[in-house]
């Protein structure tokens, strides 16, 4: 986003220039940020300096290991996304005045708990602070413990709405039945959708698949929502992804953030920004204009 703000002449905040903002996880904290207006360049920066810090490997413990305890500390994620939000960590998600939807899992139910802002409706609007909306969205059970909310303990949204495109347009439809032939959505992932994979790597037992087990759900939920949402707007649907080829240590793991890995993914972003600029431009200008439209996300 901040690459196609660049390409765009686009400065500072975006929020008068979307309707609604979604995302999970790592795309829970970026929605909130910008639905507040902090500026993409200001959110990137924090999350950019702030990667490092997370993923240090708590002391080997060979024993909690063995029990299931969570490899990285929630308090050094707890601290960069207060150093994201700043003084709005503390602000309750339904006082947002953004239309606003992070997802979440909560454990105890199963079912997966949708944070939104007041302006998706008062009745399904959320208390929780946006502090809350972004540690629950986070807390991926393969590397953080979960996160105790008012709602109960709650998980990454990503194990069911990895790209939540499709939960943005069921709200808009249930909200706006009447505009949902004029929306008009930018959808930007992270380089996890699902690329080819040789036949003869498929795991044939448990063990085999590990951590890889939750990164293949996760990438064939975003792809079939991308499908989906595809089908339903067709061509006022944008979807900016990185694939990646087999072999690239960067995008494998969830959790690499030393300088080669970031750069990596910085390049990535850099050429993907470029390409979807190249072939999309009046759409992406239209997106990134302030907006007028009822139904643009």
């Amino acid at each position: 986003l901040v690459r196609l703000c660049d390409l765009s002449s686009i400065r500072g905040p975006v929020t008068d220039r979307f309707q609604i903002f979604a995302g999970t996880s790592i795309g829970g904290l970026m929605a909130c940020a910008l639905a507040v207006g902090i500026a993409p360049r200001r959110v990137l920066d924090a999350i950019d300096a702030s990667g490092p810090y997370i993923f240090v490997p708590k002391p080997v413990n060979f024993f909690k290991r063995f029990i299931g305890k969570a490899p990285y500390d929630s308090y050094r994620l707890s601290e960069a996304v207060k150093q994201c939000l700043r003084q709005y960590a503390d602000m309750p998600i339904s006082q947002v005045d953004a239309a606003l939807l992070v997802p979440a899992i909560n454990w105890t139910t199963g079912q997966t708990h949708v944070f939104m802002s007041a302006s998706l409706g008062a009745a399904h609007a959320s208390n929780a602070t946006l502090y809350d909306v972004c540690m629950s969205s986070s807390a991926a059970p393969t590397f953080f413990a979960p996160h105790q909310a008012g709602e109960g303990p709650m998980l990454d949204g990503g194990l069911v709405a990895n790209n939540p495109d499709m939960l943005v347009l069921s709200e808009v439809q249930r909200r706006w039945p009447n505009e949902i032939g004029r929306v008009e959505m930018l959808s930007i992932g992270t380089a996890g959708a699902a690329t080819p994979r040789p036949p003869e790597k498929a795991m044939k037992s448990m063990p085999g698949w590990g951590r890889s087990l939750a990164t293949f759900m996760m990438d064939v939920q975003e792809v079939t929502a991308s499908s989906q949402a595809t089908r339903l707007l067709g061509s006022r649907y944008l979807r900016m992804n990185h694939l990646p080829a087999s072999g690239e240590a960067a995008f494998e793991r969830l959790d690499l953030a030393d300088d080669a890995s970031r750069s990596a993914l910085f390049r990535a972003s850099d050429a993907t920004a470029q390409e979807a600029y190249k072939r999309h431009r009046a759409f992406i200008d239209r997106m990134l204009s302030p907006s007028s439209l009822t139904g643009r996300q």
